[in-house]
C-alpha cells in the first residue's frame, strides 16, 4: 500500500506524456520542421532533433513527478521500488503501443530507440541520478 501513490504518479506520468505529445502535435512546429526538409527519409538527420526533443520532453516530465512525490508525500519511502512503481504504467503502456524497435540502421530507427528508452526508463534514469548525488553529497561531509 506504501507504493500505490507512486503507482497513481506513474498513471498521472504516462496521461501527461501522451497529453503533450498530443499538444505537440496540435501546435503543429514538428510537423512544420519535418515538411520543410526536402527529400525526407528515413536517413535524414532531422529525426535525431527530433528525438532529442521527444526524450528531453519525456525526462522533463519524468523529473517532474519525481520531484512531485517527493514533496507530496515526504513520509512515504523514496527507493528503487518506488521509482519502479512510477515508472511502470507509461513504460508499459509505450512498449505495449508502440513495440520494440532497435533499428539502428538509420535515424529514423535512432529516433524510435531513443524515445523509447526514454519513456520506458525515464524515471529510472532521473532517480538513480538523484542518488549517485546524494551519495556523492554524503560522502563529502
Amino acid at each position: 500500500m506504501k507504493y500505490l501513490p507512486a503507482f497513481g504518479l506513474g498513471i498521472l506520468l504516462a496521461v501527461l506524456s501522451f497529453l503533450s505529445f498530443a499538444l505537440v502535435a496540435s501546435a503543429g512546429y514538428m510537423h512544420a520542421l519535418l515538411g520543410s526538409v526536402a527529400n525526407l527519409g528515413n536517413d535524414s538527420p532531422v529525426y535525431l532533433g527530433l528525438a532529442a526533443h521527444d526524450a528531453g520532453l519525456l525526462i522533463l516530465l519524468s523529473g517532474l513527478i519525481l520531484f512531485a512525490y517527493q514533496r507530496l508525500f515526504p513520509q512515504l519511502p523514496f527507493d528503487w521500488f518506488t521509482a519502479v512503481a512510477m515508472q511502470m504504467p507509461l513504460g508499459l503502456l509505450v512498449l505495449w503501443s508502440d513495440g520494440v524497435s532497435f533499428n539502428l540502421t538509420d535515424f529514423y530507427g535512432v529516433a524510435r530507440a531513443l524515445t523509447l528508452f526514454s519513456a520506458a526508463f525515464g524515471v529510472l534514469i532521473i532517480f538513480g541520478l538523484l542518488q549517485r548525488r546524494g551519495r556523492r553529497l554524503s560522502h563529502a561531509y
